[in-house]
């Protein structure tokens, strides 16, 4: 009995507890949940000159968590490896520093403070609000194997606070309005480079890990759209950030840039446009330029014309890229022809096969840039790319 009764104790100050927090619904906590992806791809460039051979490796590794800390805050933290190609990177960690290109790092950390959905609060890493390719399709659901070459011409990711609403009053109207760090944190756009300030001024830098002095120039970047539900999302965003105050010339005063762009679909058909541009590129004084492209796709697979295991997607993208500087002016397009297998319809960037080819036209100037090119993906010409992608 006494044995008995010693359980029934035991038993009870585990349950009691255990009960009281399962019944206290205003502390319930939705995560983390744990996702990630990983992109393994070849490529082959052909008529570039050189030994023109097969390059394979990890286009991007991504595992991050997230959740819901109480009711109204939530988290999101991102880590990448990216650029780990043939052997060397993968025998340094997986890409860091061992091949230009390569890199890794904390991709995305922030929280987003939601007590009122229409100005909601979200602070730390993230993308900087400009471009609809950009910042409404992350890297496991990209119709093409590369972003466009636009992604040049806006801002990647940046530090800061930014006020945002998905759905502002249930009128499909989304915002985000927000002030970043001065440049990207991630290079190869348009608001990363020796012109643009740095986030850190002069003098007293850091106490205890706090920083305590900045450089008084700063990132705003905004952006606008409406949502038709599946037809139809158009969205206006710009971006704009104070030069480095340096004394020789060329040196602008301020980067520019702004974005345009439409993306939906219906019945397996679907379509994206934008429409980009910059003044002062990169801080450089004189220095612009545009970008447009249109891209379709036609899941085949939802249009009922294949079956479930032959779930293919074919997609065409045509891109014109023009920069202007000085006697530099030219102008590369890029046809992009791809098609992609989903090996579950229901679940289809789980696990996916990504076919493309890029076919350029015009800008024999681009050829002697080469990856050096203003345009980040400007490099990117005469290649067939294969990738395999698995995500969870």
């Amino acid at each position: 009995m006494k044995k008995n009764l010693i359980a029934l104790a035991v038993a009870a100050a585990i349950i009691a507890p255990v009960s009281a927090i399962a019944a206290d619904n205003s502390n319930a906590n939705t995560g983390p949940v744990v996702f990630g992806y990983a992109q393994i791809t070849g490529s082959q460039q052909f008529g570039t000159g050189g030994s023109q051979g097969l390059v394979f490796g990890a286009h991007r590794i991504r595992l991050g968590f997230k959740g819901e800390a109480v009711p109204g805050v939530s988290y999101f933290f991102q880590y990448k490896w990216d650029g780990a190609w043939q052997s060397t990177p993968l025998n340094n960690t997986l890409g860091i520093g061992a091949i230009p290109g390569s890199s890794s790092g904390v991709q995305d950390a922030y929280i987003n403070f939601a007590f009122i959905p229409e100005v909601q609060l979200q602070v730390g890493k993230f993308r900087v609000p400009v471009g609809l390719e950009r910042t409404q399709y992350s890297g496991n659901n990209l119709l093409f194997i590369q972003r466009s070459m636009n992604q040049s011409l806006g801002a990647n990711r940046s530090a800061g606070v930014m006020f945002h609403s998905p759905d502002l009053m249930n009128t499909g109207v989304y915002y985000s309005l927000g002030i970043f760090d001065n440049h990207s944190l991630d290079g190869n756009d348009a608001f990363n480079s020796g012109n643009v300030a740095l986030p850190v001024g002069a003098g007293q830098t850091a106490v205890g890990g706090v920083l305590t002095n900045g450089s008084g120039q700063y990132l705003f970047g905004g952006m606008v759209g409406y949502k038709m539900g599946p037809l139809l999302n158009v969205e206006l965003s710009g971006a704009r950030a104070a030069a480095a105050k340096y004394t020789a010339l060329p040196a602008s005063k301020e980067i520019d840039s702004w974005n345009v762009g439409a993306n939906g679909g219906l019945m397996g058909l679907k379509y994206m446009a934008e429409y980009s541009a910059v003044t002062s590129y990169q801080g450089i004084e004189g220095a612009n330029a545009q970008d447009w492209y249109v891209a379709l796709a036609a899941n085949l697979h939802q249009m009922t014309l294949t079956p479930d295991w032959l779930d293919i997607e074919p997609a065409v993208r045509y891109e014109s890229f023009r920069y202007r500087y000085g006697a530099f002016n030219s102008t590369l397009g890029n046809t992009t022809l791809g098609v992609n297998y989903y090996v579950n319809p229901n679940n289809p960037y789980a696990a996916r096969v990504q076919l493309n080819y890029v076919i350029p036209n015009g800008g024999g100037a681009w050829r002697a840039v080469g990856s050096n090119s203003p345009a980040s993906n400007g490099y990117l010409y005469n290649t067939l790319a294969l990738q395999f992608q698995a995500g969870f």
